[in-house]
């Protein structure tokens, strides 16, 4: 093997597209249980001492979660870890805040106010996220979580090459035929072509794991790995190629309307946090 193969070697190790590791999810779920304890077992107000510290630490989390915004940014942070860690925090940080300002607002009884506003934004903002990461997901990415040009994909897919030219196996060779096929998307797309060309070429990677599956059975199949590595991430970047045009411009105008939200959510919570202390003044007086 030379030296420019074994390199595509390792990089052909695909990245799995999760929404967040597991660890984060474990954090959160064990913080909505001792927050459902607190809350069935004492009697907790978003008034009290206990209810403003939940509330304040929500607003730290959701402030704190931008710092992905700087380290993708700013070229001086780039070597700070991967882009793609920073994005898992940044979620994290997200949906944490949310479980602790939706926590300290339990006991809101309306939404015509600006504590209503607040929480209305707030869920508002969590779901527009949500449905930008499945965007994200759509793009191009390196294995670090750099997005990549179409240049880039094909330099990567040309790299993998060698490690593609070995035996056949007409399995392998006609599930990767189904990704390699895919026509590019291009020009003004709706939503519902981007989906159905997401399940697509999902249904295609199962039938290339099903396919790997299938010959790693067999004899004389144990120096599989870094062919199947490199199947797989061929076969993502394929996938990647074809929807690059239509996802960059769909998650285009998704990032239009999510940041001027994020600063609608930022304006409620400081007239909220205002209102609230001059109406604590007002009744101490």
């Amino acid at each position: 093997m030379t030296a420019a193969t074994a390199q595509a070697a390792a990089r052909a190790k695909p990245p799995v597209e999760v929404v967040l590791p597991a660890i984060y999810y474990v954090v959160l779920i064990a913080e909505a249980a001792a927050l459902l304890y607190w809350y069935f077992t004492h009697d907790v107000a978003a008034g009290d001492s206990v209810g403003h510290t939940i509330g304040w630490a929500g607003t730290g989390s959701m402030c704190l979660m931008h710092v992905y915004s700087i380290r993708r940014r700013v070229r001086a942070l780039h070597g700070l870890g991967r882009l793609s860690t920073w994005l898992h925090v940044h979620i994290f940080l997200g949906l944490q805040g949310a479980l602790l300002v939706c926590f300290h607002s339990a006991h809101l009884q309306t939404v015509a106010n600006i504590s209503g506003i607040t929480i209305t934004f707030t869920l508002i903002v969590v779901a527009s996220g949500i449905f930008g990461r499945y965007l994200y997901s759509l793009l191009p990415k390196s294995l670090s979580g750099e997005r990549l040009t179409a240049r880039e994909i094909e330099a990567e897919m040309a790299e993998l090459a060698p490690l593609l030219q070995r035996s056949a196996q007409p399995a392998l060779e006609a599930a990767m035929k189904e990704h390699l096929e895919a026509a590019p998307l291009v020009g003004k797309l709706t939503f519902g072509q981007l989906v159905r060309e997401d399940v697509r070429a999902r249904r295609a990677l199962r039938h290339l794991e099903q396919a790997i599956r299938e010959v790693r059975r067999k004899p004389g199949s144990s120096d599989l790995d870094d062919f199947a590595q490199a199947m797989r991430r061929r076969a993502m970047l394929a996938r990647r190629l074809a929807m690059l045009t239509g996802a960059e411009r769909t998650f285009r105008f998704w990032h239009i309307l999510h940041k001027p939200l994020t600063f609608l959510l930022l304006g409620a919570v400081v007239l909220h946090v205002v209102a609230h202390y001059i109406y604590a003044a007002r009744f101490s007086g």
